[in-house]
């Protein structure tokens, strides 16, 4: 009996006892008096973050921050490039003395001192991201049909340096006889001397034997200017010159000088679930007026879900000198299912 009032004393005690002690929290002063109490998360870009349990995450500007203590250790980035990590006081208004635990030491500080509290870490040096995607259709009965659709990109990209790689390839045939066989590769190198613009190589490989074309590529030089480039919106024009050859299988073969235009774009039409993207190509021969290229690409992205997506999308190419008995326009609806990845 003794046992369990004295277990039931201490229960009663410690109760009081958490109930009697402050609750540790950090606090921001404001220029306007107001005292918010929370958890500081960070400050970045003249913004403060402090979560609180009545408002969730409150967002203020740094510039209206007078002061500000915390119980946790925050890790805190000047204007100087140093790091320092410790908890704040607040010797007086405008000021910031932080107490580093861990080192002991300390340092007495301006706000305006302070760039970033609780940095987010920097982006890797280097990103990647890519794709890859595949249709087709089998048809048995009246008529056999069977067709096929593969294509992949990828993406490598710095600060300065951006390399892109791209390929697809298309399959056909009708009652044992081959309708549609054509494959495109693409290679490009931009180099990034001033903000948004850059300077560039390219080279571009199709075949298609459906155009008596054994091999048509590209290969250039240029400049190019990445207009937007945000996660939702992405908007680049590009202008150079090109040597354009073209080999035929029974066709005379033919090469010239070019200029090359091109421009590309994505954009979210519902934010995060479906894109539309347009690519196109312009070749014109500097050599003879009458002979030019132009090729494009454009079509919807739906998500389905996490990294797997629908596309639909639609080929156009146009030659305006083919080989003899050939269409100068082919156009290509193409549906497809795939993957892509980022980090």
């Amino acid at each position: 009996m003794t046992k369990r009032v004295l277990t039931l004393s201490w229960v009663v005690l410690l109760l009081l006892l958490s109930w009697a002690l402050p609750v540790l929290a950090d606090e921001v002063h404001l220029a306007n008096g107001d005292r918010l109490t929370g958890e500081i998360v960070r400050m970045e870009k003249g913004s403060l973050h402090l979560t609180t349990t009545y408002a969730e995450e409150v967002k203020l500007k740094w510039q209206e921050v007078v002061c500000i203590t915390s119980e946790q250790e925050l890790t805190f980035r000047l204007r100087n490039g140093e790091i320092w990590i410790g908890r704040a006081n607040c010797p007086a208004s405008g000021r910031i003395q932080i107490v580093g635990d861990r080192i002991g030491e300390s340092a007495e500080l301006s706000l305006e001192e302070i760039e970033a509290i609780n940095p987010s870490p920097p982006p890797p040096a280097v990103t990647y991201r890519g794709n890859i995607a595949g249709g087709g259709n089998i048809t048995k009965g009246n008529t056999d049909e069977a067709a096929a659709h593969l294509s992949a990109g990828f993406e490598a990209r710095s600060k300065r340096h951006r390399f892109t790689l791209g390929g697809k390839y298309n399959y056909g045939e009708t009652d044992g006889e081959i309708t549609t066989r054509n494959a495109l590769g693409r290679i490009k190198y931009d180099f990034f001397v001033w903000k948004g613009l850059y300077t560039l190589a390219q080279a571009r490989f199709e075949r298609d034997d459906f155009q008596d074309l054994n091999l048509r590529s590209t290969m250039g030089l240029g400049l190019g200017y990445q207009i937007i480039d945000t996660k939702r919106t992405s908007l680049f024009a590009e202008a150079g010159v090109s040597y354009f050859n073209e080999d035929f299988t029974e066709a005379e073969d033919k090469s010239y000088p070019s200029a090359r235009e091109s421009m590309g774009f994505e954009v979210d039409i519902v934010r995060d679930r479906i894109k539309f993207f347009h690519l196109h190509e312009f070749y014109y021969s500097l050599k003879e007026s009458k002979s030019y290229f132009i090729s494009s690409e454009q079509g919807f992205r739906l998500l389905l879900f996490r990294n797997f997506f629908a596309k639909f999308q639609m080929d156009f190419s146009y030659n305006s000198q083919p080989a003899a008995g050939r269409e100068r326009a082919d156009i290509t609806y193409i549906g497809s299912l795939g993957y892509e990845f980022e980090f």
